[in-house]
């Protein structure tokens, strides 16, 4: 079975030259887009890819299936959505492992709560038959939900920056 990953470079003629920014979503399932017991995908990064070009108009995005992670990468860790299933010791191992990427520190690591994003437990009824497929996966509204709010993450990470990082001459 293919690796679920989705990348998207997205470049701007600019007065300096080329301004890239490259984003790996890299992940499983939720990755993919799965949906309807794997009968639809519907991968959220082309909701951040949507995203992106409303914040910047001026840029052309691409697809790229195969990227090697370049040293000096900003990192955008998502925390690991609720679900619907609360067996065994599930929800404290996911509860650790979200811990564990909240506290991370590093120059370049950035960190959203995607749990406050996308709520399985606190939304209404309502919403969560929309947004939610099966427990664990989201229907194409869900996914649609989820790349605005991690675009929004990214727009706001790289309205900050107003400069590309380089390292190595290469524009991350």
């Amino acid at each position: 079975m293919e690796k679920p990953t989705c990348t998207t470079d997205i470049e701007s003629p600019t007065s300096e030259g080329i301004k890239s920014l490259r984003i790996l979503c890299f992940g499983d399932s939720l990755t993919a887009g799965y949906s309807s017991w794997g009968h639809s995908h519907y991968p959220y990064a082309a909701q951040i890819r949507q995203e992106l070009r409303k914040a910047f108009p001026a840029t052309e995005a691409h697809e790229v299936w195969a990227v090697a992670l370049a040293t000096g990468a900003n990192v955008l860790a998502l925390s690991v959505l609720e679900a619907q299933y609360t067996v065994g010791d599930v929800v404290q191992r996911r509860n650790d492992l979200n811990e564990m990427i909240a506290q991370h520190s590093d120059d370049r690591w950035h960190y959203m709560d995607l749990r406050a994003a996308v709520p399985y437990f606190d939304m209404s009824d309502f919403l969560r038959e929309r947004i939610w497929d099966d427990g664990l996966h989201l229907t194409m509204a869900g996914y649609e939900m989820m790349g605005q709010a991690i675009a929004a993450k990214l727009i706001e990470l790289l309205q900050v920056s107003e400069k590309p990082v380089h390292t190595d001459g290469k524009t991350v």
